[in-house]
């Protein structure tokens, strides 16, 4: 048997040495295209309603508010970034997503919109478009009928006074508010006699959780009575009487 000389093992060894480093150089590039590059180009956004909306009309038969199902389509996460109505933006003040505005793909956001200077009619139609933070536009045509619009109906269910912790004296009022049927309904604000307390974020109450508490710091005297009032962001107000005991 004729054995190789070291000289002539050294080449084959210094061959197979370039290829496993380009073999190495290849893996890493494939890698660095799959997950860093590619995505950019084949990301895109598409935003969708995933079921019917409907609109919600207040206490005073007004028409003022816009419950609506989106649905991220795309491959990236859609942050919705405006609303506007017919042309005009809509006050981020009056628009909010049910756990914010964030859809990640194949998911889906309820968002209502309820602009405060504008009450909506019925046999209308109105343009809803959506500007994401990528300042991508999605515009849906909506109509207004008896079939599509719904009467919101809440009450407070109860009001307890208490102090937190029970042996402070930080005193609290307690408003347990129900809603009846199956639509979104979202409280925005509390009055307790001529005080304003804004609801941050808003208490939503749907058929999943149509009962739930808003808890306000107030230094409430025993015995005193008080005129406890909730509105909705759809316009509705719902006052009670009190005694705190």
């Amino acid at each position: 048997m004729i054995g190789l000389s070291e000289s002539e093992n050294k080449p084959r060894r210094d061959l197979t040495f370039c290829f496993l480093i380009l073999f190495c150089i290849v893996i890493i590039f494939a890698y660095i295209l799959w997950y860093f590059v590619l995505p950019f180009f084949w990301s895109y956004e598409k935003l969708d309603m995933f079921l019917d909306y409907y609109w919600v009309a207040n206490s005073r038969e007004e028409i003022k508010q816009l419950v609506i199902v989106f649905k991220n389509n795309g491959t990236q996460d859609l942050v919705i970034g405006e609303i506007w109505i017919d042309g005009m933006p809509v006050d981020p003040g009056d628009w909010r997503g049910h756990f914010g505005g964030v859809i990640q793909p194949e998911y889906t956001r309820t968002v209502y919109v309820a602009p405060e200077s504008l009450m909506f009619e019925n046999g209308m139609d109105y343009n809803l478009t959506v500007v994401t933070s990528r300042k991508s536009h999605f515009s849906f045509t909506l109509n207004v009928n008896k079939n599509n619009t719904r009467t919101e109906k809440v009450q407070i269910k109860e009001c307890y006074f208490y102090c937190w912790p029970p042996t402070s004296y930080d005193k609290f009022i307690g408003i347990e508010v129900i809603s009846f049927g199956d639509i979104n309904v979202i409280v925005k604000e509390v009055w307790i006699d001529s005080a304003s307390f804004i609801v941050s974020p808003g208490l939503w109450l749907n058929q999943f959780h149509s009962t739930d508490d808003i808890e306000i710091s107030f230094p409430w005297k025993k015995g005193s009575t008080y005129s406890i009032t909730i509105e909705t962001v759809a316009g509705s107000a719902y006052q009670v009487n009190a005694t705190a005991d």
